[in-house]
């Protein structure tokens, strides 16, 4: 089975501002990479790996997003209810 490496790329974003860099993520099968693997984030990865990082990743930003619902739906029915009591 073939392995992966992931690369991130950093890329200045803006003329003036030092610290704005806009973030890629590159998956490089190992057999196809050309580049120093020492640079690598991650190295090694078989697509088992992948997968199981992709889910994690994914469960990571749903509870992202339901917070963020969560959150909104709080805020709506504070709202409502500072509408009934005014």
């Amino acid at each position: 089975m073939d392995t992966y490496n992931i690369y991130m790329d950093e890329t200045q974003v803006g003329e003036f501002d030092d610290e704005a860099y806009e973030v890629e993520f590159r998956v490089v099968p190992a057999t196809k990479d050309d580049s120093d693997q020492q640079e690598a984030v991650v190295a090694g990865l078989d697509l088992v790996d992948l997968i199981n990082l992709r889910d994690s990743l994914q469960q990571e930003i749903d509870n992202y997003a339901l917070q963020a619902l969560e959150a909104q739906a709080e805020a709506a029915e504070e709202a409502a209810l500072d509408l009934d009591e005014g």
